[in-house]
């Protein structure tokens, strides 16, 4: 449950504004107020969720399959996740049991410390050695995440259940004596029960833990585990591929689109309300947007998302017409103040297109899109990608068999659907 410091600044909607011939305005649909500067300012200084999609993106280019950027990862969660933005502990846990996989793949590793036996007239006598010390600080971040752990998992992650289950196998009841424990191989493990009294394990910390590693090493083996992130991986594949493909075919059909991204969010007191409740108000909006005549909806991406705080929430992706629109700012915060109208909720959603939060955005995809705007469409794949691949990894429970990557219907496509037409043939 991810994945950034946003850090280039794209010239703003304004500049870009300035160079393109007067069009005609848009009014809002009939049961909302045109927008105004001042509610500009308001939206600017009440947006307090912060950008996970932008992060998202930076962190998936972090935590991927290369497992060479371990110690990025690690980095990132430490100094900058936990401290600036309270990841949910269950997706910090799930990440670092991700990145633990990673390290032990990446090195073959079967054991973390190797038995090292003192030569004649060594100073030093038979020991331990540390041999991965980046795994050794991973494993012990998957330790203190797991303690910060207050409520059962409600995420799916095939490596989180592996890492768990190996632990759960060499040390049922002892794990939270490891955290502390593991840098010290030589020592035996020494446990206290219930009563306090303490109990001496026959074995070393080292040999524990080499016992987890080389669970994990096998675990990774398994024919079913391997098929399983088999499967996971095409299902990503094949998700990021279609909705890729019907970009491509927006990018084809208009010369100039504006991009609008809009993040709806419920209030507090309707958190509890199930995906399929959600995903019916999200389609009554677009149902408005569609059918207003005086607005130019040429296409859109959602995606349905489960976060911490948040609960439920959709981030959308909508392509207007550039030859007839150009607020940017006035339209998204139109679809956000649409959404809480339906909902019933106060400000429940985060205009991404303001100006003081596009500066914020490494990859901009927002705002006026020409066709041969490459950069743009290449940061559109980004998001598409960072939405498909982390569901390869993490995705929530209630999620499990739910397409929660969707996109509009193209124009040719939607002449087709309905009752047919049986006098054509007459």
């Amino acid at each position: 449950m991810t994945i950034k410091q946003i850090d280039h600044f794209l010239p703003s909607f304004f500049e870009v504004g300035d160079r393109l011939e007067p069009i005609q305005t848009v009014s809002p649909p009939e049961e909302l107020e045109p927008s105004t500067e001042v509610e500009y300012e308001i939206e600017e200084l009440s947006s307090e969720p912060y950008d996970e999609v932008s992060t998202g993106v930076e962190q998936d280019h972090a935590y991927s399959n290369d497992a060479d950027k371990s110690a990025e990862v690690r980095n990132l969660l430490t100094t900058n996740l936990l401290v600036k933005q309270q990841l949910d502990p269950q997706i910090v846990a799930c990440l670092n049991a991700i990145l633990i996989c990673n390290q032990i793949k990446k090195y073959h590793a079967t054991y973390l410390y190797r038995w090292i036996k003192s030569k004649q007239n060594d100073l030093v006598s038979d020991h331990w050695e540390l041999i991965y010390p980046e795994l050794l600080e991973l494993i012990r971040s998957f330790l203190l995440a797991t303690k910060k752990l207050k409520t059962p998992m409600h995420l799916k992650c095939a490596e989180f259940d592996l890492v768990t289950a190996t632990f759960n196998q060499v040390l049922p009841n002892d794990q939270d004596y490891l955290f502390d424990l593991i840098k010290f191989p030589n020592d035996v493990m020494m446990i206290a029960d219930a009563k306090g009294k303490v109990i001496e394990r026959k074995d070393s910390i080292a040999l524990y833990t080499n016992r987890f590693v080389k669970g994990i090493f096998d675990g990774l083996e398994d024919p079913k585990f391997v098929q399983q992130v088999n499967d996971r991986r095409k299902m990503a594949r094949r998700r990021e591929k279609n909705v890729l493909k019907y970009v491509d075919m927006v990018r084809k059909l208009y010369s100039r689109l504006l991009g609008i991204r809009v993040d709806l969010y419920l209030p507090a007191d309707k958190k509890h309300l199930t995906h399929k409740e959600i995903v019916t108000h999200f389609h009554t909006i677009l149902q408005k947007l569609r059918r207003n005549k005086s607005l130019h909806l040429k296409g859109y991406v959602w995606k349905l998302e489960y976060g911490i705080d948040q609960a439920l929430h959709i981030h959308g992706f909508f392509f207007f017409c550039g030859s007839k629109h150009r607020q940017d700012i006035s339209l998204a915060q139109m679809i956000g103040e649409m959404w809480d109208l339906q909902i019933g909720g106060k400000h429940c959603y985060f205009n991404c297109n303001t100006k003081k939060n596009r500066q914020k955005y490494k990859y901009d995809a927002l705002g006026v899109i020409n066709r041969d705007d490459q950069t743009k469409y290449d940061n559109i794949a980004k998001v598409i990608h960072y939405f498909a691949k982390f569901e390869q990894y993490v995705l929530h429970s209630s999620l499990e068999r739910v397409k929660t990557i969707n996109t509009g219907i193209l124009p040719h496509l939607r002449e087709q659907m309905g009752r047919p037409n049986l006098t054509k043939n007459y």
